[in-house]
């Protein structure tokens, strides 16, 4: 019975799930390590009543109006349940519980599971989030290509060359958003699942940056804006390929915030274990609510900037994952009416 004894709390308290035990009134007289990790609390602050004060407040009533009627029924029990640790932080939870019972009237308790949810809500909140953005941003551009090609098809515009032109030109330009956002969303899957690999070698960071421009120089023409890259030799360990995708998408959107005859300009520089580029505007600037989460899927400064600057919303998402896939960070400092500062840094192999 020892052995046996011993065997069962070893499982207990190495089992990666949370385990629990209420008395039949409901109190606890024993919670797991797991158990403890998840709801925040010690083994001494969870018996008796104490586990409810870790509860959120605004689960608890309902909990114990549930957690009373299982008592009485002596059925099995399952809820979601928040619990707040000491730092602040919330943790989502799946309980369940079963009634220990001696004979079939004689109840002497409760054996009770719980499990972490909080990344999986997560997980599934980001999912339900980009599919219904997604679908938004498909959807727009696909009634726009319909309605102008389903005037055509339908003769309205038979006799109005110039009409029918717009119609075209609006097909058109529609059309290559649509494969662009598609390109991206494809591009920025591949990137987070880790399918794409990168190719490193030394770069030269003056190069990089010389390319960039390049690349982007028609754009910067048409704006009438000036790049400017500041002289400097600074080698660096990466994929050239990705960090001027990653270049190219940090000065288009400098672009296309900055006001005419206005400069954006490009340095790298080597620091004592990383190299640091930095991409300088003369634009409108960023909202401090809005540095973090202009990294993200789909956002944008303002709601009306992707129809009006015929961006994507994902090239700074893109930007992110390709920096820290390199073990890099990326950040952006900014001052609403005086432009903005965007950086990222790549790791230098020291010796």
């Amino acid at each position: 019975m020892q052995q046996s004894e011993a065997e069962f709390r070893s499982l207990s308290e190495n089992s990666p799930v949370g385990i629990f035990r209420m008395d039949a009134e409901g109190r606890c007289t024993y919670t797991n390590p797991r158990c403890q990790a998840i709801c925040g609390y010690t083994f001494d602050e969870a018996l008796g009543e104490g586990w409810l004060q870790f509860v959120h407040p605004e689960d608890r009533e309902w909990l114990m109006q549930d957690w009373s009627q299982t008592l009485s029924s002596q059925q099995q029990f399952s809820a979601e349940v928040r619990y707040i640790h000491k730092d602040g932080t919330i943790h989502f939870a799946q309980m369940r519980t079963s009634p220990l019972s001696r004979t079939s009237s004689q109840l002497i308790g409760h054996v009770g599971t719980v499990e972490d949810v909080t990344e999986r809500r997560a997980i599934e909140q980001m999912k339900s989030e980009f599919v219904s953005i997604v679908s938004h941003e498909l959807r727009t551009p696909l009634a726009s290509i319909r309605g102008s090609l389903g005037l055509l098809a339908a003769g309205v515009f038979k006799n109005k060359p110039e009409s029918a032109q717009q119609m075209l030109d609006i097909a058109t330009y529609d059309t290559e958003r649509l494969v662009r956002l598609v390109n991206d969303i494809l591009d920025l899957e591949r990137l987070e699942s880790h399918k794409v690999n990168l190719n490193k070698q030394w770069c030269d960071g003056a190069a990089l940056l010389e390319q960039s421009v390049k690349t982007i120089q028609s754009l910067a023409v048409e704006s009438q804006i000036l790049l400017s890259v500041e002289p400097t030799s600074v080698q660096v360990w990466a994929d050239s390929d990705r960090i001027i995708q990653t270049l190219v998408n940090l000065v288009s959107n400098a672009i296309k915030f900055s006001p005419p005859h206005s400069t954006v300009t490009l340095n790298v520089q080597e620091q004592a274990d990383r190299v640091l580029f930095e991409v300088k505007d003369q634009g409108r600037g960023i909202p401090a609510d809005k540095l973090e989460t202009i990294f993200g899927r789909f956002q944008q400064v303002d709601a009306s900037d992707s129809r009006q600057k015929g961006g994507t919303g994902l090239g700074l998402a893109i930007s992110k994952s390709i920096v820290q896939q390199h073990g890099g960070r990326i950040w952006v400092e900014s001052v609403p009416g005086q432009g903005s500062n965007f950086y990222f840094t790549l790791p230098k192999l020291l010796d």
